[in-house]
C-alpha cells in the first residue's frame, strides 16, 4: 500500500514518514530539490518532485496512491491560498474512491478555554486571524465524506527530536534573556511528535470517514513553565522573562502577539477513548530541559 505524504523533509512529516514505513506503508514523499530527495532515500522512502504551489502535480500523483497524508504547509503569506488550493485538487482526485485523505489542521483555530474547561473537538473555533482560512477548509474536507475517506488533525504545540515550535522562546531572546508574550499564567497543550505520528498512522488506518481529531497528550502546561525549560534546554542562563503584549505586538505584530497569550487548554480524549492511541508516559517539562 503506498501513501503520498507533503511535508515529508520537514520537522514533524519526518517521523510522519518513519511511523507510516514501520506500520508497513511505502511511503512516496514529495521533495522540492536534491538535498531532500537523498534525505527521503537515505530514510528508505520514495522521493517525487513535486511543489505545493503545483496543485495539478500533487493530484497527479495523489491518484496514484492508496492514501494521501498532508502534512506540508508554505508558512508564507500566500499559506491560504496554497493551501486551498492543494486540498480542493487532492479532494478531487480522490473524489469517489473513497481513499483516505488525511489534513493537518492545528491548535491555533481554537480560541481560549473557559475557565475550568477543556476545549475539544466539539467547541467552536475562534481562529487566529492568519489562520481564520482553517476552520472552513476543516469543514469542506469532513463533509467530503464518504466520497473521500476525510480525517482532520489538530496538533497540539509539538515538542520532541530536539524540534517544534518551543524553540521559539529563545527566537524571541532579547539582550541574551529569552522571553514569553505575557505574564505566561496562560498554558499551552503538547504532543510529541513521536506520539503525533503514531496517531497519523491510527488516524489513516481506522479513523472513519468525515472525522476530526485533536492531537494533544498530557495535563496543559503554564507557558512560563515551558518557557523555562525550552531555553535551559537551548542553553541560555538565565531564564526568560515576561515581555508585555504591546512591545510584543509592535516586533510580532498585533495577532501573533495576541494569539500566544491564549490560554490553550484543549483535550485529546477522543482519540485516546475511540483510536486507541495511548501515548506512553512523558515529563515534557525534563524532556525540554535536557
Amino acid at each position: 500500500m503506498r501513501v503520498l505524504l507533503t511535508g515529508g523533509t520537514g520537522y514533524i512529516g519526518a517521523v510522519v514518514a518513519e511511523s507510516l514505513a514501520a506500520a508497513g506503508w511505502d511511503v512516496l514523499a514529495i521533495t522540492r530539490n536534491d538535498a531532500g530527495a537523498a534525505r527521503l532515500r537515505s530514510a528508505g522512502h520514495e522521493p517525487v518532485s513535486g511543489d505545493l504551489r503545483d496543485a495539478a502535480r500533487l493530484a497527479d500523483l495523489a491518484g496514484r496512491a492508496n492514501a494521501v497524508v498532508h502534512v506540508a504547509a508554505t508558512q508564507d503569506r500566500d499559506m491560504a491560498e496554497v493551501d486551498t488550493a492543494v486540498t480542493h485538487a487532492l479532494l478531487d482526485a480522490l473524489a469517489g474512491s473513497g481513499k483516505p485523505l488525511l489534513y493537518t489542521s492545528g491548535c491555533w483555530v481554537y480560541g481560549s478555554a473557559p475557565a475550568g474547561t477543556l476545549l475539544d473537538e466539539d467547541s467552536p473555533t475562534d481562529p487566529v486571524p492568519v489562520y481564520a482560512w482553517r476552520p472552513p477548509l476543516e469543514a469542506e474536507l469532513l463533509a467530503a465524506a464518504p466520497d473521500v475517506r476525510t480525517i482532520v488533525i489538530r496538533p497540539g504545540m509539538v515538542y520532541g527530536r530536539g524540534g517544534g515550535p518551543l524553540n521559539q522562546f529563545a527566537d524571541m531572546a532579547a539582550d541574551g534573556r529569552p522571553r514569553h508574550v505575557g505574564d505566561g499564567e496562560n498554558h499551552w497543550t503538547l504532543v510529541h511528535v513521536d506520539d503525533l505520528a503514531a496517531l497519523y498512522v491510527l488516524a489513516l488506518e481506522n479513523a472513519p470517514a468525515g472525522t476530526l481529531w485533536n492531537a494533544m497528550h498530557g495535563e496543559p502546561v503554564r507557558v512560563r513553565e515551558l518557557a523555562a525549560a525550552a531555553t535551559a534546554g537551548g542553553g541560555f542562563a538565565g531564564g526568560p522573562v515576561a515581555w508585555s503584549v504591546d512591545e510584543a505586538a509592535a516586533e510580532l505584530g498585533p495577532a501573533v502577539a495576541e494569539a500566544l497569550t491564549r490560554d490553550h487548554r484543549i483535550s485529546g480524549e477522543r482519540a485516546h477513548r475511540l483510536l486507541g492511541w495511548h501515548p506512553p508516559p512523558r515529563q515534557p517539562l525534563d524532556e525540554l530541559t535536557s
